[in-house]
């Protein structure tokens, strides 16, 4: 009678299609984990920007004063502040790799929270295109109207009735 040996362990062919395997399913995953950490990015610096908007604003409110929110190293920090002291900032980190553009580098807020003039802020990837461009990067804006309302939307968002279309 013949005795069967039972080895115990993977064979190295058995390792080989696992790895295989493994790195062909990591491939697949890579383009939208690197589209998802843009996202994080964009959303990151977008809501620092409102963040400052909403503090500066309330600041105003608060001191019953003039208070501005100031476009900081090419736009990609920002500044609030009274008069020449400075009370807040946000530094260049959170918006590395994205172009910031703003209709106006400096915002006033008034003793009632309004500014003399609306300002539009975009928050786009330097290196990609958004989905408004026919892109596969969302993008997003940040709006200041005169009224002093500050909200944060999505100019690819076309559909009526969608609390995030700009």
């Amino acid at each position: 009678m013949a005795k069967f040996r039972y080895s115990q362990g993977v064979t190295l062919i058995e390792l080989m299609v696992g790895l295989a395997l493994t790195v062909f399913l990591l491939l697949l995953a890579i383009p939208s984990v690197s589209v998802y950490i843009l996202d994080s990015k964009i959303r990151a610096a977008a809501q620092a920007y409102y963040d400052g908007a909403q503090l500066a604003r309330a600041e105003a409110l608060r001191r019953n004063a003039f208070v501005a929110l100031g476009m900081t190293d090419s736009n990609l920090g920002w500044k609030v502040t009274v008069g020449d002291t400075q009370i807040a900032s946000k530094t260049v980190e959170s918006a590395t790799g994205l172009t910031v553009e703003a209709e106006q580098s400096t915002v006033t807020f008034d003793s009632v929270g309004r500014t003399p003039q609306a300002n539009q802020v975009n928050f786009k990837p330097t290196n990609a295109t958004c989905l408004e461009d026919s892109g596969t990067q969302r993008c997003l804006r940040v709006v200041i109207s005169q009224g002093g309302q500050v909200r944060m939307c999505d100019p690819a968002i076309s559909e009526e009735g969608d609390n995030r279309k700009c």
